[in-house]
């Protein structure tokens, strides 16, 4: 199978970027160059494709490769193996190397060398690079992802949720004298802590305003601080009732 399989499919998919296709495998097929182009310029063109297996890759293609994928920002995994003849050369895998230098999304690499009894040591020394910067790649990605979560949890929808949840739970407070403030002034004044939650994070350098933590902390001091006068009354009177009795 020669570079018109590539061509053909990575057309088709270059006209529907919307296709829901995830996976590509060409294992075991000679693209060639022009082909292999084609196939990459799809994945660029279509977010959903995750893995892809390019079959034979030549010392040109390595380089077609790190050159293509430069702007995807959406492959994760990728497979091929080296061609029989056009071996990789040792200037195409360090362009190859450089792709994984760059802000990519590629969190896997694996490939096949021509011969496999010949384990050179270009070769190791290739797949121990790959390897490292693909392990950074990926200590990158969650490092992100665990940011983006930490603000998620901060959103208002979710600090609604949380505070709502513990009102909710009336197992876990049905003795405690704040359940009637909640009861009595949950609408407006949660609002106006949220709002306050969120013009300080705006403006607040630290991390700790943004943690699920920091905000429920940052909102319930707000509630005690502005808590109405009939409340804080309520409470006054609780408080010296238990005097009395003590």
């Amino acid at each position: 199978m020669k570079s018109k399989t590539g061509i053909f499919i990575g057309e088709a998919l270059i006209a529907n970027p919307d296709h829901p296709i995830e996976k590509l495998n060409f294992k075991n097929v000679n693209l060639e160059d022009d082909g292999l182009i084609r196939i990459l310029e799809a994945c660029n063109a279509n977010k959903n494709i995750k893995k892809v297996t390019l079959g034979f890759v030549s010392s040109s293609g390595l380089k077609i490769m790190a050159r293509t994928l430069k702007i995807n920002k959406t492959l994760e995994k990728l497979k091929f193996q080296e061609h029989k003849e056009l071996r990789w050369e040792e200037d195409s895998k360090k362009v190859f190397i450089d792709l994984l230098k760059t802000d990519t999304n590629i969190v896997k690499v694996k490939f096949e060398p021509a011969d496999k009894k010949d384990a050179t040591e270009g070769h190791k020394m290739f797949k121990k690079e790959c390897a490292m910067f693909v392990k950074k790649i990926k200590k990158e990605h969650k490092a992100e992802n665990d940011r983006n979560d930490r603000i998620e949890s901060c959103s208002n929808e979710n600090m609604f949720n949380n505070l709502l949840e513990l009102i909710e739970n009336k197992d876990d407070h049905e003795k405690m004298p704040v359940r009637k403030f909640f009861n009595n002034t949950f609408g407006t004044l949660l609002n106006d802590a949220i709002f306050a939650l969120m013009k300080k994070q705006e403006k607040s350098k630290s991390n700790t305003v943004f943690t699920m933590q920091g905000s429920i902390k940052f909102v319930a001091q707000y509630l005690q601080d502005h808590m109405p006068e009939s409340e804080a009354a309520g409470d006054s009177e609780e408080e010296e009732d238990e005097t009395d009795q003590a």
